[in-house]
């Protein structure tokens, strides 16, 4: 391998393939990142086994070639040069970088060991831009972080005949947004991994395009999304997501409508007092009013009132002060429709700008309920 490159387009490719060389990885390998010089063009690729990101930039190449070197240094000491051309020849058993006056040497391995991406054929398809930003909004963050049960740390997306309906839950909440066209082609569930989604939406957000496409690999279990010529390989999570629609009341009983800024005024100042608590604030349904109320053993309590229209019996119900907070900090300001029938029962949280998004947030038993 002999080539010219650009700095400024070295460093962005770089920057692409971050998240998918792991700080921790299963194989030393993995630490690496592939190159591959060919057709005036250098590719670069990572992977850490799930998630896999390959981009590919213009280069002058005098002598095509491929291998393997060191993720972190090769990085690192792109990134200290400024804009201009950067030389990278294969010399015996090392890389040597030459940039303005300076030389650099790094050992590189073969691309023997080093995972090898797969072959997606298959037809493909497009996601708007606009239904992907409203999953990194209104949905990615109820999903699961915890490894334990790994279906819960990815996205449903069940392709109908009629819609696409996205879910997230981590056994606490549930958000859902429904998208009522059909993706030409596609009746299928796939459970994408959150961690390979907030590449996408990041990539996604620094590009032009409208539209991003995407591929399945039936047989390797993948998809493969495609961003401005970046591309993006997912292994999909295998099992059953569970049967969300189940805990979705049918009706509610009580419907009330709220000031949106009052209610997270409230809920954060509550939250304060909240933190040794398992983070729980209470609040009390009474006529035409919403008390929202915490304690803490050493910092004492707070309770503040939000005028409502309410005519039901009084309730107390209580919450994980977070799960509301990640809902209500989606949107700035307006209106939000609170739904419930029982203290222990499910609650529906929606905005009435959103009618295709629901959000679902279990209660919390406390020794005061």
């Amino acid at each position: 391998m002999k080539i010219t490159v650009l700095q400024e387009n070295l460093k962005a490719a770089l920057t692409s393939l971050q998240k998918a060389i792991p700080s921790k990885p299963q194989l030393p390998i993995l630490s690496s990142i592939y190159l591959k010089a060919e057709n005036n063009t250098l590719t670069l690729a990572a992977t850490d086994l799930f998630l896999g990101i390959k981009s590919t930039i213009p280069a002058v190449i005098e002598t095509e070639g491929e291998c393997v070197v060191l993720g972190d240094i090769f990085k690192n000491l792109v990134f200290s040069f400024s804009a201009g051309d950067i030389k990278i020849q294969q010399k015996d058993t090392s890389l040597v970088i030459a940039y303005n006056k300076s030389k650099s040497s790094l050992p590189f391995q073969s691309t023997e060991e080093y995972p090898q991406f797969p072959i997606v054929t298959g037809e493909t398809h497009s996601l708007p831009k606009d239904l992907l930003q409203k999953l990194d909004k209104y949905i990615t963050f109820a999903a699961a972080q915890d490894q334990t049960r790994p279906i819960l740390t990815s996205l449903l997306f069940s392709f109908q005949k009629d819609k696409l309906e996205i879910a997230a839950t981590d056994g606490y909440r549930l958000a859902t947004l429904k998208y009522p066209q059909q993706i030409k082609g596609l009746e299928k569930d796939l459970l994408v991994p959150v961690k390979a989604l907030n590449e996408v939406f990041r990539m996604m957000n620094q590009s032009d395009s409208e539209t991003v496409d995407f591929k399945i690999a039936e047989e390797l279990k993948q998809v493969l999304f495609i961003v401005d010529g970046i591309k993006i390989y997912v292994r999909l999570i295998e099992g059953d997501y569970p049967p969300y629609k189940k805990i979705i009341p049918e009706e509610f009983i009580h419907s009330i409508k709220l000031d949106l800024k009052d209610l997270v005024t409230q809920v954060k100042r509550a939250f304060l007092f909240a933190k040794e608590s398992s983070n729980i604030v209470r609040l009390f349904l009474e006529k035409d009013l919403i008390k929202v109320t915490a304690q803490s053993p050493s910092s004492g309590e707070y309770s503040g009132e939000i005028v409502i229209k309410y005519d039901g019996e009084p309730q107390e119900i209580a919450f994980n002060a977070t799960y509301l907070l990640d809902f209500l900090n989606t949107q700035k300001e307006g209106e939000i429709i609170f739904k419930m029938n029982e203290s222990l029962k499910p609650v529906a949280l929606e905005f009435p700008n959103e009618k295709d998004y629901l959000y679902i947030v279990m209660p919390f038993r406390t020794n005061q309920s």
